[in-house]
């Protein structure tokens, strides 16, 4: 009899070009995250995990009510799409991009954006 180790993913081989967010759930993003990258990321995961991965995104139902934050998806391919996701947030807080010790998602878009704005800020 040999043993072998299955590897189980979150993500599906290919993200389910039918997903899509309800105005109601689109309604419900805290500000500061991207809502259409969120909608890809979801698409790119297995159904039975996005309702848990969309409420860590949520505003809560009652103002007295914890929400966690998701910050590591723990599989590489779906990295990136977290770190879009998150990158509209350091807009809301830009004197932190630079000086934030936790390793928040998002931050290496969101100083690439702010180069490229400054850069097209420029005399010329």
């Amino acid at each position: 009899m040999s043993e072998h180790t299955s590897i189980t993913t979150i993500r599906l081989q290919t993200p389910d070009p039918s997903f899509r967010l309800t105005a109601q759930d689109r309604a419900r993003i805290r500000p500061g995250y991207d809502v259409d990258a969120l909608e890809r990321l979801l698409a790119a995961v297995i159904p039975p995990v996005r309702a848990g991965l969309l409420s860590s995104f949520t505003m809560p139902e009652h103002p007295a009510q914890r929400v966690g934050v998701t910050v590591q998806m723990g599989d590489p391919a779906l990295q990136p799409l977290l770190d879009e996701v998150w990158a509209p947030m350091w807009e809301l807080y830009p004197d932190m991009l630079d000086t934030e010790t936790k390793d928040y998602p998002g931050r290496e878009i969101a100083r690439q954006r702010r180069a490229r704005k400054q850069e097209s800020e420029r005399p010329l």
